[in-house]
């Protein structure tokens, strides 16, 4: 399965941790909500390459570094990221 990159992008935070976690849902994932970790549900280092390449189709170059994806794992965070970075804000 890949991640969700058609369609409107998403414009706040809630609307992003929406497609995070629906995109992590199609990688097979198990969401509960914000605080779901990616690596504590199952998610894999392959997993995340696909992800990371998703948001990065979807989003744009360098939106989601990796290392910052690592650290900071759950939906809520990885939305954080996004919306910050996509945003152009540092």
């Amino acid at each position: 399965m890949t991640v969700q990159t058609t369609g409107s992008r998403p414009a706040t935070q809630q609307e992003m941790e929406q497609w995070v976690a629906d995109s992590w849902r199609a990688l097979g994932l198990t969401v509960a909500g914000p605080a779901t970790d990616f690596f504590s549900v199952g998610g894999t280092s392959l997993a995340a390459a696909r992800f990371l390449a998703g948001a990065e189709e979807l989003f744009g170059e360098d939106v989601l570094p990796p290392e910052d994806f690592f650290e900071g794992s759950s939906v809520e965070a990885v939305a954080a990221l996004i919306v910050r970075n996509s945003s152009g804000e540092s």
